[in-house]
């Protein structure tokens, strides 16, 4: 794995500005823009579980919310 995708898997949101930017990513394979979205998905929900604690600013979890739906859409299609 190049220091590129390992960099991309770890932090998908500083790579791409949104899940369909991964779908239109031709260096990656089609198994690779798997493994950045569920890595996404996870940074995502991590993020909703904090929300959730009151760890998170106010009207951040309705934008991770749409981002996990979109995420979860850019994997549908990959099927």
């Amino acid at each position: 794995m190049s220091k590129q995708l390992k960099k991309t898997m770890q932090d998908p949101s500083d790579n791409y500005d949104k899940p369909d930017d991964v779908l239109q990513d031709n260096a990656l394979s089609q198994e690779e823009k798997r493994k950045v979205l569920r890595n996404w998905a996870d940074e995502v929900q991590h993020i909703l579980e904090s929300e959730a604690e009151n760890m998170c600013p106010e009207g951040k979890a309705s934008e991770e919310e749409e981002t996990l739906q979109n995420i979860t859409q850019a994997l549908g299609s990959l099927r």
